[in-house]
């Protein structure tokens, strides 16, 4: 991994102009160890940046209150290694004016910002950095650190369009802890790495009080920071008083570079000498390699992080050259020798970060007394340790009078010099397989893995066979459900402080007898009781209710960046947009014509959902019976529209309709910084997304585990780009109905969860929290809210056992929506393979009758619910009247009886079912059957 110059390219630093959304929530279980009080938190992220070069170094920068000291006392990246090659985090006491106002900048071949100190560093899925209770980084106020600036190196460019959020999030406090936190980098600038060679060493080493460092410090954790021809980085603290190593830190480069806990708090006086070895074995390269910011050069770090004197302690130091050769010559025969090989760690800092583990804990010591170093001359600590090459004060003082080893003096990133000698190399990424490596033979007996190198717990305890992995989200089981009258829960959303709104239908439902046709039978009396609910993120308690005596057959609901509520009636066949908080209850946009089907520019027919952009421009899915999304300016006017109903082969189940057709476009999620949008394609079980300059298609997603049926989606731009989303239940289906998460970019199905993973009973749309963290789902039957939250740092990582390889496959030109625009970029489309059955012949014959009876029966439910079978409308004559729920007032065939040990259907969830004797396509929900198998 490279990280520019021997720092790794230049310092970033992307303005508080640089997309920086502020979180103010209490400390999350888990959060840390800390007994910290009064935390909060506040994520700083690219503002949607598009690398168009690969070894690319952005930079995007925060600006701080000078009025108020803050303390960050824990990391949480958001970022994985397939984009991020590796992030730093500075505190700086200003940036340039134009970086400020273009929001971000090259800092590869440009300044980073005056007066820097590294607070963070983070590589290869590194997980969570929490700091031990007491302490913490200090900035803002008047400690000299007026900006944070964040620096990205983008090993390779991104397709024109992706737009990439990449960063961190931090835990902070204005409590002032007991130490503040520093970093002391040890780092190479000028080694040349010669062609086929096993073993290159490069070594730093200097006195603790040359260094700058005013006052003892206490060691607590260590990163190691090398590229593809690294094999080890080990640490030393020599006692000159003892004569005396102390091994410190011993790291693979090739492991997620974090900041490993040292297997106990080491007390370093200034009187103290740190010492750093980088190993490089090059057999295989027929080149030199020269230290430098690219993948194909090397570099060499040690980054310590102490705690020290909150007043006189410095926050950073580094350590670029080899002042006392004599302390090299007599290291510990095992310096360079490699941890041993560690596959899983190796595995799980590639590609896409897809879940974190807890943060690790680090020891405190006791109290050991923190001394201000005395004035004096530094020879007083070295008798014997002089180097016998040349005269340590002269040296000493010309490199106070001149950059070292020909390098320039600007700092730039990760710890170290801009080597002008050896330019950024053309050419793109090179990719080496670092468990091809040579190993040593035989590793020191008296080695045993070393407690100062613990091993992030990754894997989880295999589980059976076809299963998938249960994601890190718990259920809030405290979060208040008991006060909340719900009725037929319908929606849910978040606004921009993070609470909660629901849509609900209050005292009354959608079921057989609502619509005669597409018409609502009842059009004067609307649902008297508030329909919409705002209730607070952290406790569920209700804070407002609005929407009484308005709403008929409530559906759809989002708010958008402002927090404008827009919702869906499928009752009165119109989409409106309220002003945040409700306002008087009038609408400040109606769009569709009050209870009148249609299909044209000013009517509607049952519209399910509505996404709203940044810009202000929005969709609307008009769902039910027209299969169209439209899109619309921010005042309302139709700008283009696309999407058709799906044709079925009725004798392939398994078939997938063409992308571009629908049935029942049942809820909109954005991925703004994607530029696509995404349909919850109900009744062909997928999504699938579409650019939101065109509408061209672009990609679907597709899995065995969702079943037939998918109800909603929902997009959060964290960790690279996830999509949430929720399955219902079908008539044949014995698909557990939960939450699933899939990676955005991959197209790789991750996990699911669901409460207690016991599964869902019907849920009906799910929202998730911007950084990703908090998940909601709407449910009806029994009608409720679940909230779910991530309570990890770092998710457990384990390869998920059912989810097929996913292929992308290009789009047949015939198969995508019939327009005359052509396509803006190539589609692509994440389908699960479909298995073969290999079921025995003997059970497929005792199976024969029932699922030749059950198929038959979904082939005419499928062809009702696309309207393929149109029937005279007849009160008790209708298929409807023949699925019916039996009742007193039912007469028909009760089919239900037929697959459920219950009374025909189980109280059937009516949500969405439309009348009896309505020959459309808008049946949603037949029964609990498969939820409750």
């Amino acid at each position: 991994m490279s990280m520019q110059g021997p720092w790794g390219p230049s310092c970033l630093a992307l303005l508080g102009v640089a997309l920086v959304v502020v979180v103010v929530v209490p400390a999350f279980p888990g959060a840390a160890a800390h007994s910290r009080t009064q935390t909060y938190y506040r994520n700083f992220t690219m503002p949607g940046i598009t690398p168009k070069e690969d070894e690319a170094y952005l930079c995007t920068a925060m600006r701080l209150n000078d009025s108020v000291e803050e303390w960050v006392v824990r990391f949480d990246p958001l970022a994985s290694a397939n984009r991020a090659h590796h992030m730093l985090l500075f505190g700086c006491s200003d940036v340039l004016q134009q970086n400020l106002e273009g929001g971000f900048w090259d800092c590869g071949h440009h300044g980073v910002c005056q007066n820097s100190r590294i607070m963070y560093a983070w590589a290869k899925n590194a997980p969570t950095t929490s700091l031990p209770e007491g302490v913490g980084f200090r900035i803002g106020g008047q400690t000299g650190i007026r900006f944070l600036t964040l620096q990205i190196h983008y090993a390779k460019a991104l397709p024109e369009g992706v737009k990439d959020h990449s960063g961190l999030q931090m835990e902070l406090t204005t409590q002032k802890q007991k130490y503040k936190a520093g970093i002391y980098l040890l780092v190479a600038g000028n080694t040349v790495i010669p062609p086929n060679t096993p073993k290159t060493h490069a070594d730093m080493n200097c006195l603790l009080a040359d260094s700058g460092i005013p006052t003892d410090i206490n060691l607590f954790a260590y990163r190691v920071h090398a590229h593809v021809l690294g094999t080890v980085i080990t640490g030393y603290l020599f006692d000159t008083t003892k004569n005396e190593y102390i091994e410190i830190a011993k790291g693979n480069p090739h492991w997620p570079q974090a900041f490993y806990p040292m297997n106990k708090t080491h007390f370093a006086k200034t009187s103290d000498i740190l010492h750093a070895r980088c190993t490089w074995n090059s057999t295989g390269r027929s080149r030199h390699t020269m230290i430098g910011s690219t993948a194909a050069d090397e570099m060499c770090n040690l980054y310590l992080m102490y705690y020290t004197d909150p007043s006189l302690g410095s926050e950073f130091s580094s350590c670029g050259w080899e002042t006392y050769p004599i302390i090299t010559h007599n290291l510990p025969p095992d310096n360079d020798v490699p941890l041993p090989p560690n596959p899983l760690l190796e595995e799980h800092a590639k590609g896409q970060n897809l879940h974190k583990e807890h943060p690790f804990e680090y020891s405190i010591s006791k109290d050991e007394p923190i001394k201000v170093e005395k004035k004096g001359h530094t020879h007083q600590y070295l008798q014997g340790y002089e180097s016998p090459y040349y005269d340590y004060m002269d040296d000493y003082r010309k490199r106070n009078r001149q950059p070292p080893l020909g390098l320039e003096a600007e700092r730039i990133s990760d710890g170290g010099y801009r080597d002008n000698r050896y330019p950024a190399k053309p050419g793109g990424y090179e990719y080496e397989d670092a468990t091809n490596y040579p190993q040593p033979q035989q590793v020191l007996q008296r080695w045993k893995a070393p407690a100062d190198t613990p091993r992030p717990a990754l894997m989880e305890a295999s589980r059976k066979a076809k299963q998938l992995k249960i994601l890190a989200f718990n259920t809030a089981s405290d979060w208040g459900q008991e006060e909340v009258p719900y009725g037929q829960v319908v929606a849910v959303a978040l606004d921009s402080a993070g609470d909660v709104v629901v849509f609900h239908r209050g005292e009354k439902s959608w079921d057989g007898a609502t619509f005669r046709s597409n018409t609502l039978r009842d059009t004067t009396d609307p649902i008297k009781s508030p329909t919409l609910l705002h209730l607070r993120k952290d406790t569920g308690h209700i804070i407002n209710k609005w929407g009484e005596k308005f709403f008929f057959v409530p559906h759809g609901l989002t708010l958008d960046k402002n927090d404008n509520i827009w919702v869906t009636d499928v009752g009165m066949h119109q989409v409106f947009k309220f002003p945040a908080g409700y306002g008087n209850g009038q609408p400040l946009l109606t769009l569709g014509t009050r209870f009148e089907p249609g299909n044209d520019d000013t009517h509607f027919c049952k519209p399910t959902g509505v996404a709203v952009m940044t810009s202000g421009e929005f969709f609307v899915s008009d769902g039910y019976c027209n299969a169209r999304i439209i899109k619309y300016s921010a005042d309302g006017k139709i700008l283009y529209q696309f999407g058709k109903q799906s044709k079925y082969n009725y004798f392939d189940l398994s078939s997938l309709p063409a992308p571009g057709t629908f049935s029942i476009p049942h809820a909109l999620t954005l991925a703004d910084n994607e530029g696509e949008v995404c349909v919850a394609d109900r009744e062909n079980g997928r999504v699938q997304c579409f650019t939101t300059t065109l509408g061209k298609f672009a990609r679907q997603f597709k899995f065995d585990a969702w079943g037939k049926r998918l109800f909603s989606v929902s997009y959060s731009p964290a960790n690279g780009g996830k999509i949430f989303a929720v399955n219902g239940p079908s008539l044949l289906g014995t698909q557990k109905l939960k939450v699933y998460e899939v990676d955005y970019t991959s197209g790789e199905l991750l996990g699911a969860f669901s409460p207690k993973n016991e599964g869902l009973s019907n849920p009906h749309d799910v929202v998730v929290s911007t950084d990703g963290r908090e998940v909601y789902v709407a449910e009806i039957g029994p009608n409720n809210v679940w909230k779910f939250v991530n309570n990890s740092g770092i998710k457990m990582q384990v390869k998920p056992t059912n989810v097929t390889k996913l292929s992308p496959v290009l789009v047949k030109a015939e198969e995508r929506i019939d327009t005359s625009i052509e396509a803006e970029r190539t589609s692509l489309l994440y389908i699960a393979n479909w298995s073969s059955a290999g079921v025995s012949t003997v059970v497929l014959g005792l199976l024969t009758i029932p699922v030749i009876v059950l198929t038959a029966l979904t082939l005419i439910i499928r062809a009702r619910r696309t309207g393929r079978l149109k029937k005279r409308n007849q009160t008790n004559g209708s298929l409807g009247s023949l699925l019916r729920h039996s009742g007193k007032h039912d007469n028909g065939l009760n089919i239900g009886s037929l697959i459920n040990k219950h009374h025909g259907f189980e109280k059937v969830a009516t949500e969405d079912l439309d009348a009896p004797d309505s020959g459309d396509s808008d049946v949603e929900e037949f029964s609990q059957v498969a939820s409750r198998a």
